[in-house]
């Protein structure tokens, strides 16, 4: 936005000089030489600006692409480990072990695929990245049966609803701080109820003043018709309600 107002500004004064002449000496050729420079100094301006805007795009698609690859870096480090466990688990000849251990991995990939069909671009986007952030905060994803958002809900709403998962995350990682060899985690349950999504968020482990932290919590849901509710008073969980269109 403030690339727009220089540019703008840039091309106005450019005109201060045939408007000075114009003033100075009123003849049909200061005229028409003050027709041309605003024509030019307007052409001028709307390449600057789309220019502008162009590379704006660029820059943000190029992060996204660099979020994306990271991302599936992680996913497939994670996959590698799964598997060389599951592979020694094999060769040791520990069946019990084996068969926990593709349980646990059919459960993570049903886990992912449930948050793929989410319905929610944005959303989905930021939980299967959140990895790659390098947080000090473990996010845990629950969906409860099949939660599918597509139809539900309307895109602004969509949109300020992943706006305030995330910020409410960011209070969670901001508050408090993690003693040595304590791990902090944040549970985001997702399942829908009557006409309505229910995100059901506990935090474990350390998140300093509750109250602070309630207060962040309460700013950073806006939307329509999104709020929260702390579940009770002094505790770490929190209830965030989405309404479906009706």
């Amino acid at each position: 936005m403030k690339s727009w107002k220089w540019i703008a500004a840039g091309a106005g004064l450019t005109s201060v000089i045939p408007v000075a002449w114009m003033v100075w000496k009123p003849t049909w050729i200061a005229g028409a030489v003050l027709i041309l420079w605003s024509v030019a100094a307007s052409v001028c301006g709307a390449w600057l600006v789309q220019r502008s805007a162009k590379n704006r795009q660029q820059v943000v698609i190029q992060e996204l692409e660099q979020t994306a690859i990271q991302t599936l870096n992680h996913h497939r480090h994670d996959w590698m480990n799964e598997l060389q466990i599951l592979y020694g688990y094999i060769q040791l000849g520990k069946l019990d072990k084996s068969v926990a251990c593709v349980e646990r991995i059919k459960e993570q990939m049903a886990t992912e695929s449930r948050i793929s069909k989410l319905g929610i671009p944005s959303l989905v986007f930021y939980l299967h990245s959140y990895r790659t952030l390098g947080t000090n905060l473990q996010l845990e994803v629950e969906i409860v049966d099949q939660v599918q958002l597509e139809q539900k809900v309307t895109p602004s709403a969509a949109e300020s609803f992943t706006d305030a998962i995330i910020q409410m995350v960011r209070a969670f990682q901001l508050s408090g701080e993690a003693t040595w060899g304590e791990a902090r985690q944040l549970t985001l349950t997702l399942m829908e109820q009557e006409q309505e999504l229910i995100v059901w968020v506990q935090g474990d482990g350390a998140f300093g003043d509750p109250d602070q932290l309630k207060l962040q919590i309460e700013q950073s849901i806006q939307g329509e018709g999104i709020r929260v509710e702390q579940t009770e008073p002094g505790e770490t969980s929190y209830r965030v309600y989405l309404p479906f269109v009706t």
